[in-house]
């Protein structure tokens, strides 16, 4: 008689299924590397990020410094509502279409409508920073860089411009810095541009699908810690435009608790708390180098000043000791 099975046992070939215990204990063990990888892979995420931005920022500001070239050492003006000679329409700054639009291509236009009496303005690629929401231009150049900060008209009835520091319009001026173009010593650590808030949005757009430009300039007002938001901070009259409770990145936040020209919550990218001051932001250096600088390298909050790493101009030291 030929053997037979044993009561059972399981056939050749043929599996059991999972028992409930061993499937709740498989799935524990995806829950957990599920925690365990979303956390790097969101730390991955942001670096390409902060990658991407250093990139563009190093780009428009290697587009300066070929400006500067091309014009004895002097870089772009920052003149608000000035009649351009050279388009015949209003104003001009560092990223208008006839400036530095000769050296980075225009990727969104929509920052000056064609109606506008004022020039068109560059905008995204380059010019934007992946951590920025909404953003369509994400970067500023330093106040104090400019070849001509104001202006007025003069007594024949033609413009006349001062550099920063030596404004007629703004006396007080000369007691926040000095003007530098790039021959400025320090060039290593002397600011030409920076991230800064986007406080304009895209024109003839709703406000649910604008983007949000930066302004001409940062750095012109408070002293220089204050402008990386120590001490009391900047003023809140520094930052003009229709941003608040529309800007994406502005928290619906009032004009008095934006302290800092540098949005320090893109490196890393927080969801909340983007006015808190703390983390890190791209600079572009006067000699063409980009560094990632944290908040905390380059203030004293204990003294409210700046720790000289990043210069807003050549006499901050003396500027925080009252004496530029």
């Amino acid at each position: 008689m030929g053997s037979s099975a044993s009561r059972g046992s399981v056939p050749a070939g043929r599996r059991g299924a999972f028992t409930l215990i061993e499937l709740l204990v498989v799935i524990a063990i995806i829950a957990l590397l599920i925690g365990i990888l979303l956390p790097a892979l969101g730390k991955a995420r942001d670096a390409a990020k902060t990658i991407r931005c250093a990139s563009g920022i190093r780009q428009v500001t290697l587009a300066l410094v070929n400006y500067s070239t091309d014009f004895r050492e002097k870089f772009p003006p920052v003149l608000f509502r000035i009649p351009d000679p050279v388009t015949g329409k209003l104003s001009a700054h560092w990223y208008d279409v006839p400036r530095i639009g000769a050296y980075l291509p225009n990727m969104d236009y929509s920052n000056i409508s064609p109606n506008n009496q004022e020039n068109e303005t560059v905008g995204g690629g380059v010019l934007l920073c992946p951590s920025h929401p909404a953003g369509g231009r994400s970067y500023t150049m330093n106040f104090w860089a400019a070849s001509a900060g104001s202006w007025d008209w003069g007594q024949d009835d033609q413009p006349r411009v001062y550099k920063p520091g030596q404004s007629r319009v703004f006396p007080d001026e000369a007691q926040r810095g000095r003007g530098f173009d790039s021959s400025a010593d320090f060039s290593d650590r002397m600011i030409l541009l920076a991230e800064a808030w986007g406080l304009y949005p895209s024109e003839g757009s709703s406000v649910d699908n604008a983007s949000w430009f930066t302004i001409g300039e940062l750095g012109v007002d408070g002293l220089p810690g204050e402008r990386f938001g120590a001490g009391k901070g900047v003023p809140g009259g520094s930052f003009p435009g229709p941003w608040r409770k529309y800007a994406p990145e502005m928290d619906n936040s009032s004009p008095t608790s934006l302290l800092t020209y540098v949005p320090w919550y893109r490196h890393p990218r927080r969801a909340q708390d983007r006015l808190k001051l703390e983390g890190g932001a791209n600079f572009g250096f006067l000699d063409g180098h980009v560094q990632l600088e944290r908040r905390s390298e380059l203030v004293d909050d204990s003294t409210g000043r700046s720790t000289y790493r990043a210069l807003w101009s050549s006499v901050d030291e003396r500027v925080e000791d009252g004496q530029p």
